[in-house]
């Protein structure tokens, strides 16, 4: 069943989770919960009951329909939210019955970046779109335009220039379409 769209939980909690820097004695770090079929956003609305941190990136899609026009908030990577949790916060995620698994991130600084820039790209509402995960390409750098500061790589076609945005600890990628003028390499080819 769609919900109705302002009953959908917001994509970021707190809305200043990647800018605020905890100072706290508990050790929160980030991981990623494989959740249930189609349970992201009710994981979502049980960590924000917790008062636990999470990203649940979400993009507005289209709705086939005959005699009307729908719209649903979708997540841009299915089965997965990622959440800052200590371990008892993550016993507590895991209590809700939403998730299979939880995904240890080793690399937090990493998945710090890459989510910051996948948001960044939703925020000014691009259309973004599922790309396979690249094993090689050119790393690049927005300089100018709405995505100004967001990393990636660049993946060439007829059409264009998309800018693939990756999630290293889930070999998952998404990309969104940007002008050549727009980007910088930014070293060598991966």
């Amino acid at each position: 069943m769609t919900e109705a769209l302002h009953h959908n939980p917001v994509s970021v909690f707190p809305r200043d989770l990647f800018e605020r820097c905890e100072a706290e004695t508990r050790e929160r770090v980030w991981r990623i919960a494989h959740t249930k079929s189609r349970r992201e956003k009710k994981l979502a609305a049980f960590l924000i009951r917790q008062n636990i941190g999470y990203y649940l990136p979400l993009v507005l899609r289209r709705q086939p329909g005959q005699k009307r026009v729908r719209h649903s908030l979708v997540p841009v990577f299915s089965g997965y939210v990622f959440f800052k949790a200590d371990d008892y916060e993550r016993y507590q995620a895991m209590c809700s019955s939403q998730i299979a698994r939880v995904i240890e991130v080793p690399d937090q600084a990493g998945l710090i970046r890459e989510l910051k820039h996948i948001k960044t790209v939703i925020d000014v509402e691009a259309h973004v779109y599922p790309h396979e995960y690249l094993e090689q390409g050119q790393k690049v750098r927005v300089v100018s335009g709405p995505f100004k500061g967001v990393e990636g790589l660049i993946d060439r076609k007829k059409g264009g220039n998309r800018l693939v945005l990756q999630v290293s600890s889930l070999f998952e990628a998404v990309a969104v379409d940007v002008g050549a003028d727009m980007v910088e390499p930014m070293g060598r080819v991966f």
